[in-house]
């Protein structure tokens, strides 16, 4: 019974790691796309 709550408790855990794991992961993509943007939209302001 013990070992049986263990697995459910760990495959919960992971669940929620992997979870964590993919918003992390989009919120990077989504930032490197809001980088993208605003280096286009902003001029460098080196005179160019």
């Amino acid at each position: 019974m013990i070992a049986v709550v263990d697995t459910a408790a760990g495959l919960a855990v992971s669940g929620v790691g992997l979870a964590a794991d993919a918003a992390i992961g989009t919120v990077r993509l989504t930032g490197k796309a809001v980088g993208a943007a605003a280096d286009l939209a902003i001029p460098d302001g080196d005179g160019k």
